[in-house]
């Protein structure tokens, strides 16, 4: 048997919540947002509410990490080879009209252009719908402007920075704050057959230089308005600027940040109760 640890959260909170779970020694963990099929016989989710489901194949760990999150006990269940069965949850998606974005051991699709993430146990594989939003404008947008340099802030795996360079994007340039995404996003260009992506460690994106046709940012609401200054000044004039990593909720204090750095408002995409919005440089 194993143990299973289920905690309610706000969706913009989920993925922080499952990785400080697997800092406490979660095999696998299930993330459900708002508003996603469950299966039949599963809890309905509380409104506005996501849930992270942890396993662990030991008690004891399920039970520090119940006490260190402030959350129920863990409860039994069967056990499962996670090795094994997570990968059952990472499947080829179409993320825009030419590109995909698969794990390693599924083919690559014909006709069109596919990045390879190996997802671990970890995040960006673009299922998530603010990444697949993100994934869906750039190839969207470097078919409006072919070879248009682009900026990726708070690449994580690299899944948007590497599909750039794989429909032609110029300079691409990925920052972080994190050194284990980062080391994560460099393995990705030999997954993918590429190179010259530009990583950069630093929370500002200000100390990148020159300025990007296409910046992508997907990251929370409150970066995104503390980084707004440094984001807004590497959009190049005529550039384009892509934000998510919102609620829907969230897309008007998201604007308004970026509007107060001249730039105008361009288009608003939602998927999932998740939204993406775009701004122009004049």
């Amino acid at each position: 048997m194993s143990w299973a640890l289920v905690l309610i959260a706000p969706p913009d909170e989920l993925e922080v919540l499952a990785a400080e779970l697997f800092d406490l020694g979660a095999l696998g963990v299930e993330l459900q947002d708002p508003g996603m099929p469950l299966m039949p016989g599963t809890p309905a989710l509380p409104e506005g509410r996501g849930r992270a489901i942890a396993h662990f194949d030991e008690r004891a760990p399920a039970l520090a990490a119940a006490e260190a999150l402030g959350s129920e006990a863990p409860v039994e269940v069967p056990a499962q080879d996670w090795s094994v069965a997570w990968r059952s949850h990472h499947r080829t998606l179409r993320v825009g009209p030419r590109s995909w974005v698969r794990p390693p051991w599924e083919p690559a699709p014909d006709p069109g252009v596919s990045v390879t993430i190996d997802p671990g146990m970890a995040f960006g594989t673009g299922s998530h719908a603010t990444t697949a939003l993100c994934l869906e404008r750039c190839d969207e947008l470097l078919a409006e402007l072919p070879g248009a340099d682009v900026l990726d802030v708070g690449t994580g795996s690299g899944v948007i920075a590497l599909l750039a360079k794989k429909l032609g994007a110029r300079r691409v340039a990925g920052t972080d704050n994190d050194p284990v995404a980062l080391a994560a996003a460099r393995g990705g260009e030999a997954l993918n057959g590429v190179s010259g992506v530009e990583w950069v460690l630093a929370g500002d994106p200000a100390s990148v230089r020159g300025t990007f046709g296409i910046v992508i940012a997907n990251i929370l609401l409150n970066t995104l308005e503390e980084l707004a200054p440094a984001i807004a000044s590497k959009v190049a004039p005529a550039g384009r600027l892509v934000l998510s990593g919102l609620l829907a909720g969230q897309a008007d204090a998201a604007e308004r940040a970026y509007v107060a750095q001249g730039l105008l408002p361009a288009a608003r995409k939602e998927r999932d109760g998740w939204v993406r919005v775009e701004l122009s440089r004049p």
